[in-house]
């Protein structure tokens, strides 16, 4: 865990995918995602760079995380119950929290069952499996044609491939950092629940996988920080298919989805694909018994459950209307929203119609790579409503020197990606320029970025074809195959021979660019920033041509506010009274970050994600949780 993170994401994304009103989620299809996984395992090295590369990325994730979104259903006077004038009707549209009218009465048949998990996404299928392997019946209600299949890597604490490497973490002390982070708006107790139950859920997931003939690996390579005292939990875990391959390996979800869906229908359990949640069924003292669900067909389904319903739909990062009104105004400063399609807040929007309360404050809360380039897509609305453009520059989290529209060096380059992001969208125009040279490969040697913003190979990393291009590179020839020439022919990113060129392409200042040059090639010189204190290994002269530029912004990965929850995930409302019988999972949960995403801890979005699902689906069924949340106060007690 550290700043450049899993694809949370990406590592990314997000960690749940959906099934519920107006919802459709990411899916590489279930037959096809699995034999694709499978057949990736064995791609060889030089077919992947010729057939794919980073020129072919952006098609790789469309494929896998676009679906189209059905129409919502029609808005209608709430205190009337009557349908509303156009004009009410479009203001109803953009109140996402306005209750559309029941379908009860076009109900065609209905469906008893146990536990209604409604999206197919990494939280809610790990909840559905531990539920069904603890002995429940369990449905999932899926919107799309498939589960997610991307993201995975897991940020826990003390798991069995930790200590048994030597690592053990101050978990206290990581708790009350996230509570920094969220500048104390955030649920402690939560966090503390993640804290001391992570480990044993990633000993669970290593232990299912591996009766499929898959495994999780530890990745432990650090990224050396400065200065070097720097507190960070430093490794994270992700799932692969044995044996581990020294590069081109398939990892994370996309290995791991299609095998615990496996052991799910092994289990017991079922998937109802295409299959749209539009309603819950709510009893007059409030409790929920089910759902109703509009099927492939149009017809309506009333899915009844005996232990509960869970919603985990993948927040709202595809609802930009529901951005701005809970104050997530900095997708706008982002050209590059994917993995938001189909993540419309339906799961938000179902629990708040049914009395939930949700997290204030929300500003700033989501998860954002500074990777979305806007070199060749012009602005992308920036300012507008954000993911104008589609296109990203992986190596963007590098640590290459950054100008603004002016011209000038405005930050360390080398802080979070969040961080990063923040500093330079107050920036003229809202965006930067990275700008390197013809050296660039021995400078990402040097920097030795980890996680996901890693682009080179090394030993005991995770090297991996996650959403097919994402790829650490063995030598410079391979980085200017996969990331340079690629970006160069697709105008993401600009070249030139000399300075003044380049500063002529870009439209900034010439005299103000060369003079940042200057001085930032003096400062290399001396070995020590005395500008903005970035760390001398990651320093390195633009001074060898031919040189490059991408202009830059955000790329939205997920949002991260939802409703609040109880210790046992249900929903609460906003007298703090569970709603019985509703329960959250995923990036539908509240209160665990708020006003950024804490990129020193890698993995974290989905570590959170899956390992309170599994805690949930302990609480549904009545299993008391490894560590219950007294027994970490207790241990927080005696330290």
């Amino acid at each position: 865990m550290e700043h450049e993170r899993e694809n949370d994401a990406v590592d990314a994304a997000d960690s749940s995918a959906a099934g519920s009103a107006g919802r459709d989620d990411a899916a590489a299809g279930s037959a096809a995602a699995d034999s694709s996984a499978a057949d990736s395992s064995g791609m060889d090295r030089r077919s992947f760079l010729k057939g794919i590369g980073v020129a072919g990325a952006l098609a790789a994730v469309g494929a896998t995380v676009v679906a189209c979104s059905p129409e919502a259903p029609a808005a209608s006077d709430a205190a009337e119950g009557t349908p509303a004038s156009p004009e009410v009707a479009a203001e109803a549209d953009n109140a996402w929290d306005t209750k559309p009218p029941s379908v009860q009465d076009q109900v065609a048949s209905s469906e008893d069952h146990e536990v209604i998990v409604v999206g197919a996404g990494n939280s809610g299928v790990v909840l559905a499996l531990e539920a069904a392997q603890l002995g429940g019946e369990v449905l999932i209600l899926e919107q799309s044609g498939g589960a997610t299949m991307w993201a995975g890597d897991i940020d826990a604490c003390d798991s069995k491939l930790m200590l048994d490497a030597g690592y053990q973490v101050d978990k206290e002390y990581i708790i009350h950092d996230l509570m920094r982070y969220a500048s104390g708006k955030a649920d402690e107790n939560l966090i503390r629940l993640w804290a001391y139950n992570s480990g044993a859920f990633v000993d669970w997931y290593q232990e299912n996988l591996q009766k499929k003939n898959l495994d999780v690996m530890l990745d432990t390579i650090r990224k050396k920080f400065y200065p070097e005292n720097f507190y960070y939990t430093n490794v994270y875990h992700s799932a692969f298919k044995p044996p581990l391959e020294a590069t081109a390996n398939p990892m994370g979800s996309e290995v791991a989805m299609p095998a615990m869906l496996e052991l799910f229908a092994e289990a017991g359990g079922s998937v109802n694909y295409s299959t749209r949640v539009v309603e819950l069924v709510q009893e007059a003292g409030g409790k929920v018994t089910g759902v109703i669900a509009q099927q492939e067909d149009g017809s309506y389904v009333q899915y009844n459950a005996s232990r509960g319903v869970v919603l985990a739909t993948g927040g709202f990062l595809g609802n930009r209307d529901m951005m701005d009104q809970l104050g997530v105004a900095c997708h706008k400063y982002c050209t590059n929203h994917i993995g938001g399609d189909g993540r419309n807040g339906d799961g938000i929007k179902l629990a708040t119609w049914a009395g939930a309360d949700r997290d204030t404050s929300l500003a700033g809360s989501m998860l954002i790579f500074d990777r979305g380039c806007i070199t060749a897509g012009g602005d992308g609305d920036l300012g507008g409503q954000g993911g104008g453009n589609p296109s990203f520059w992986w190596p963007g989290s590098q640590p290459f020197l950054r100008v603004n529209s002016l011209g000038k060096r405005f930050c360390n380059e080398d802080g979070p990606y969040d961080f990063e992001f923040n500093t330079a969208v107050q920036q003229p125009g809202h965006f930067w320029w990275q700008v390197f040279d013809g050296s660039s490969w021995e400078d990402v040697v040097n920097f030795g970025t980890t996680i996901c913003s890693r682009v080179v190979a090394e030993e005991g990393a995770k090297n991996c074809l996650l959403l097919g291009q994402f790829y650490p590179c063995r030598d410079a020839q391979e980085w200017n195959d996969v990331y340079i020439q690629p970006n160069v022919d697709n105008g993401n990113l600009l070249t030139a021979d000399t300075i003044e060129d380049l500063a002529a392409q870009m439209g900034v200042p010439a005299d103000a660019f060369l003079a940042t040059v200057e001085r930032y090639n003096e400062v290399v010189a001396s070995g020590t920033d005395t500008d903005h204190s970035k760390a001398p290994w990651r320093l390195s002269a633009i001074d060898e041509p031919p040189f490059y530029a991408a202009k830059m912004a955000g790329w939205a990965l997920a949002t991260l506010g939802g409703i609040h929850v109880n210790y046992d995930f249900n929903a609460v409302d906003k007298a703090g009274n569970p709603i019985e019988g509703l329960y959250l999972s995923g990036n539908d949960v509240g209160g665990f970050f708020n006003g950024n995403y804490p990129q020193l801890y890698g993995g974290l979005c989905m570590g959170r994600c899956v390992t309170l699902a599994w805690l949930a689906a302990h609480s549904i069924m009545g299993v008391e949780y490894p560590t219950p949340l007294e027994s970490a106060r207790a241990a927080f007690n005696t330290v």
